[in-house]
């Protein structure tokens, strides 16, 4: 909804609890019961409308701080995600430039030792990628299950917001079948 739309819907709520209200005190005046329901029924539409315009303008608000704490969560995640690239680069490169002065120191000792150190280096620098990646893995679940929450709240506010319409819509059809057989304008 926008703020034109929200003007719009407050204008023509608060021009329908003024026409409700007139309607209201000239069946008063002439005595005419039905045009002092329809008057009345009018003003409640009015209340009902307003109230289902505000619970939908919180809906919204909400949903766009949650799409808002979304976008920064995945905003950090994607950093943390490039720094854990970086480090785990320069991990990597410690590790070979380790390995092969170890390869090399080892020479005189043999080959095999030092095959194995640079394995057990490479594989240090794995489990701390694979690590990192699980982290930013659960910081993006995190996120989604923000996001889900909020958009469940926010058709629940919509489903809210719609009831009282139809609710509304019932006693007018009441309000026009009373009209109809009392024969009233």
């Amino acid at each position: 909804m926008t703020d034109d739309s929200t003007a719009g819907e407050a204008r023509k709520g608060l021009l329908d609890t003024v026409k409700g209200k007139a309607k209201e005190v000239a069946g008063a005046v002439t005595g005419n019961d039905s045009l002092t329901a329809e008057g009345q029924l009018e003003q409640e539409q009015a209340k009902q409308r307003r109230e289902a315009n505000s619970a939908e303008a919180v809906a919204q608000a909400e949903a766009e701080q949650a799409r808002e704490q979304a976008a920064e969560a995945q905003a950090e995640s994607f950093a943390e995600r490039r720094q854990v690239d970086a480090e785990t680069s320069a991990i990597k490169g410690q590790a070979r430039a380790e390995s092969l002065e170890q390869k090399q120191a080892a020479e005189a000792a043999g080959q095999r030792d030092a095959a194995a150190q640079k394995a057990q280096a490479e594989t240090d620098a794995q489990r701390q990628a694979a690590r990192a990646e699980a982290e930013e893995r659960n910081r993006l679940a995190t996120a989604a299950d923000v996001v889900e929450e909020a958009t469940e709240e926010h058709q629940l506010a919509a489903r809210d917001a719609a009831e009282p319409h139809v609710e509304a819509q019932r006693l007018r059809r009441e309000a026009d079948a009373l009209t109809d057989q009392e024969d009233l304008p």
